[in-house]
């Protein structure tokens, strides 16, 4: 039997059929997922992180799924073990089954099939169907050497991966797009909406940029210290910390601060020539001397 023929004879299980059926094909697990003794520390709060057990089949391209995950969410996730106070015996190797990317996929599938997408789907949705569609239907082959061995564990052809996906959607009871060629027509422009969407944006920063700095170079010595700070933190470190995402970004408060040793003319005419130089606005003398 082929593996695209297989997979559609699993979606046609329950739940507990394919569990036992995969547990059939690739053996139980040989470990639990978490140490119990971390485990209950990490619950206790003596520790911040729960030991794994050697449960990894990523060298033959397996994933490990928690049996039990048709009755929590997010089983393997710390967060979520303390939060919903997840008992360590949904943790043990016998609540543990392995399974290709497809397999996984179609095991949350059922999961949410018959939760009504309490459970499930989740996965489903935001994870393990965008993988396929970027491995299989986009044929992007991932850059991980583990998600490699996975991609060619499960490997289908761009048509029998898409007439899957629509498979497992109306399992769900969803729709899908009605062929192969309109997915792809579909990806084209929503990349090239967002294309003209980040030009639109980068147009705009720069359109904001230009006005900052033509009103940045009307200022002159008698101008306000408050306006003078305001401007060179605008065009010197404003816009640049846009781009941090990390929690080291400068505020215009902390930036008045630190200016506080300056007297308002050096801001000013170092503000001046940072604009003349870096931004390369030369041959403008007559805003400095403003």
């Amino acid at each position: 039997m082929s593996n695209y023929n297989e997979y559609k004879k699993l979606l046609s299980k329950t739940y507990d059929e394919a569990v036992s059926f995969l547990l059939n094909k690739y053996g139980s697990a040989k470990d639990d997922y978490f140490r119990e003794s971390s485990y209950q520390r990490f619950m206790n709060g003596e520790i911040k992180n729960i030991t794994q057990g050697k449960i990894t089949r990523t060298n033959e391209g397996l994933y490990c799924h928690h049996i039990d995950q048709i009755r929590w969410l997010n089983i393997s996730d710390q967060y979520f073990v303390k939060r919903y106070n997840i008992p360590f015996e949904s943790q043990r190797k016998d609540r543990l089954v392995y399974c290709d990317l497809l397999e996984h996929t179609i095991l949350h599938v059922l999961i949410a099939k018959e939760t009504s997408s309490k459970f499930g789907f989740l996965g489903y949705d935001a994870y393990l169907k965008p993988n396929i569609e970027q491995w299989y239907l986009e044929e992007i082959m991932p850059s991980l050497e583990w998600m490699e061995r996975c991609f060619h564990k499960s490997f289908l052809e761009p048509e029998k991966a898409f007439n899957l996906i629509k498979e497992m959607q109306e399992k769900l009871g969803q729709s899908y797009y009605n062929t192969l060629e309109d997915y792809y027509e579909t990806k084209k422009k929503i990349e090239e909406e967002k294309r003209k969407r980040l030009q639109r944006q980068k147009q705009e920063e720069i359109d904001l940029r230009n006005r900052r700095i033509a009103s940045a170079k009307q200022l002159h010595h008698n101008s306000t210290r408050a306006d003078i700070v305001t401007y060179s933190y605008l065009i010197r470190i404003g816009e640049r910390d846009i781009m941090d995402f990390s929690n080291n970004h400068m505020t215009l408060k902390e930036y008045e601060s630190k200016m506080k040793k300056y007297t308002k003319e050096k801001i000013l005419d170092e503000l001046i020539t940072y604009i003349e130089n870096e931004l390369k606005f030369t041959g403008e003398e007559d805003g400095k001397k403003l």
